[in-house]
């Protein structure tokens, strides 16, 4: 997440009175305003309002949500790809547009290497079918060494030896049954022969040839029993190894169409075309339908009556690769026409399709900042708007509006300008209460005016034209001073009304009274933000800022109830944070430029971790500056001896 504009809260000196709700003014209401103001007989009445007619952004909220997933699925083209945890999905790409381009030489030479695979195995650089298959398989284990590869290379690698390895079992096998066939025979041909003697030995008693006093000769079954035997035990093998060549083709194959769609829906789109092209060597000729892919069928044709097969998911992948290096194409038109709202539409869609692709992670780390920067001022618009800081947003919309062609500011704008004319109209009525010396229309109108607009500098103008004290404000003093003594801020925040209204008439009290609320503000303004960094799981930004805020203002009890929640979530970051502080107040600024440097990594966008490393650069730039003087001034007195 890029770093929040707290900076900007500091110098703004202006009330932070929160309303309880917002009211946004339907068509005849913008007609009729002071018809849609409430009477001060109704003003602690709850409003009743539809969902559609709340908005405390103006739409801008909701342009922010257009940037977030729905749910945890991309559609691509009418295909669903399932993304995982929408929260996290959308954390990837907040720290994508933070990330510098992946081109270091190791990403390089990864991209290379699988480049090479895909040429090898398509018939570049000649050989054999033989030649090549072994080559590419090779580069597979090499780039599964590399640590973006995740492992998928060798996963692949595996698969394809495991194949090699059942085909040799197939083949071997194949012979043993060969041989078994020739046994079989062997065994047939011998029990054959042993009938044939015991007939002939029959036949010829029968005749009379032999000595007929002789005793019968035994039968001779005894000697083909064993080669039965035997020959059963060669038949069950037989039929043994048959069966496991025609289902371990099957199966062979089923593994390896599943392992080809597992990296198509990761959106690991160049292994999924590298596993197809030695699925074509593995399996040549062969039917390359799908087993068992209908629930794919559903997820990426719908209701299409069509057959997917491994050349579809080709198809796909290259067309999927093709996709988002064009719409980078339309992504880099955009930015330079300035219309960075739909480049970001566009580029969140190409990275959450090509994640894994070279041209998503080399993108140029200067246009990601722009569309993280559009983001940034997005959000800090909507949280203005949401809280009624309208000097804040108006600034922030102008600023938005000078550089986002395609923005349009115009809903924002009408809910700043009837906002406040609701707040203007409520004073007046206040005012006329004031000179009817109607106390509680004097507070009913200042709540009024505060819940459309809290810094309304008419609110100031207001407490000058106040007829006379009033009991209200001398309890309202009493226990303004009891919580000052208290060093209870949070205390005055949240009974606002009553203070402006009894403190409007003194000057000494008043003043102190706007420093809180700006003080206020700023807390306020910060928790909000935080709240919205956590949103989106960036618990390291949040804590970042609510910590820079508590060392300005440490006393407030819900900021650091708020900031002790999150330092648990980032405790990582904090921990790093803290060694490189504690290491520049020992004034060791190297060990606390390493400690930045370590804090960088986790969140590259923290200004803590900006303002450290210069502070801490400066400082051993000044120390070896000090150095080379002392240098200088030894070497002069050395050359006067």
């Amino acid at each position: 997440m890029a770093k929040a504009p707290l900076g900007h809260l500091t110098h703004r000196y202006a009330w932070l009175l929160l309303a309880t709700s917002v009211v946004t003014l339907s068509a005849q209401d913008s007609e009729t305003p002071v018809e849609a103001t409430p009477s001060p007989a109704s003003a602690s009445e709850p409003r009743q309002s539809s969902p559609s007619s709340r908005d405390d952004s103006a739409g801008v909220q909701s342009t922010l949500d257009s940037f977030n997933l729905g749910s945890g699925a991309m559609d691509w083209r009418g295909k669903q790809f399932n993304l995982g945890d929408a929260e996290m999905a959308q954390a990837r790409f907040e720290k994508y547009l933070n990330s510098p381009p992946s081109t270091s030489e190791e990403d390089l030479t990864y991209d290379t290497l699988l480049t090479e695979i895909s040429h090898r195995l398509i018939g570049k650089g000649g050989g054999t079918d033989k030649q090549r298959v072994s080559e590419a398989w090779r580069m597979l284990y090499r780039a599964s060494e590399f640590p973006m590869d995740a492992g998928l290379s060798e996963i692949l690698a595996d698969r394809i030896v495991s194949f090699w390895q059942t085909n040799n079992k197939v083949a071997a096998l194949g012979l043993q049954t060969e041989r078994l066939e020739t046994d079989r025979q062997y065994r047939e041909s011998k029990i054959r022969s042993i009938a044939d003697q015991d007939r002939h030995e029959f036949i010829r008693l029968t005749r009379g040839t032999g000595n007929q006093d002789a005793a019968p000769p035994p039968s001779m079954d005894h000697l083909s029993e064993p080669e039965r035997k035997r020959l059963e035990q060669i038949e069950e093998k037989i039929e043994e190894n048959e069966s496991y060549e025609a289902t371990s083709r099957i199966t062979q194959k089923l593994e390896y169409q599943s392992l080809i769609v597992q990296f198509f829906v990761q959106r690991r789109f160049q292994h999924a075309l590298i596993a197809n092209d030695f699925y074509r060597y593995m399996f040549n000729a062969e039917d390359n339908a799908l087993e068992g892919a209908d629930a794919l069928k559903g997820q990426v044709f719908g209701d299409l009556d069509v057959k997917i097969t491994t050349s579809t998911l080709d198809a796909l992948s290259k067309e999927a690769v093709s996709d988002v290096e064009s719409s980078l194409d339309t992504i880099n038109f955009l930015l330079e026409q300035g219309e960075i709202h739909n480049a970001t539409k566009r580029l969140m869609e190409a990275f959450y399709l090509g994640e894994y692709l070279p041209v998503i992670k080399r993108y140029p780390l200067d246009k990601k900042r722009k569309i993280a920067g559009y983001i940034r001022d997005l959000t800090s618009l909507a949280s203005s708007l949401e809280v009624k800081s309208f000097d804040r947003a108006e600034k922030k919309l102008e600023e938005i509006e000078g550089y986002v062609q395609d923005f349009d500011g115009g809903k924002a704008d009408a809910f700043i300008q009837t906002s406040k004319q609701l707040s203007n109209l409520a004073i007046q009525r206040a005012l006329s209460a004031a000179y009817e010396q109607d106390r509680s229309g004097i507070e009913a109108g200042l709540e009024e005016a505060v819940k459309y607009w809290p810094t309304n500098p008419g609110i100031q103008e207001f407490s000058n034209k106040l007829l006379e004290k009033t009991d209200i404000k001398d309890m309202a003093a009493l226990d303004f001073d009891r919580f000052i003594k208290q060093d209870d801020y949070r205390a005055i925040f949240n009974d606002r009304f009553r203070f402006a209204a009894a403190l409007a008439m003194d000057e000494g009290r008043n003043v102190e009274f706007l420093d809180i609320m700006k003080r206020m503000e700023v807390i306020e303004s910060a928790m909000a933000q935080a709240q919205e960094l956590s949103r989106i799981q960036n618990t390291f930004g949040a804590w970042e800022v609510l910590e820079r805020v508590y060392r300005e203002y440490p006393e407030d009890q819900e900021l650091n109830r708020l900031r002790g929640d999150y330092a648990v979530k980032a405790a990582q970051f904090a921990s790093v944070i803290a060694k490189a502080e504690q290491a520049r107040k020992k004034e060791d600024f190297g060990q606390a430029l390493f400690a930045y440097l370590e804090a960088q990594k986790l969140y590259p966008a923290s200004f803590f971790v900006e303002e450290g490393i210069q502070e801490s650069v400066d400082a051993i730039l000044e120390d070896r500056s000090d150095l080379s003087g002392k240098d200088v001034a030894i070497e002069a007195s050395e050359a006067e001896v």
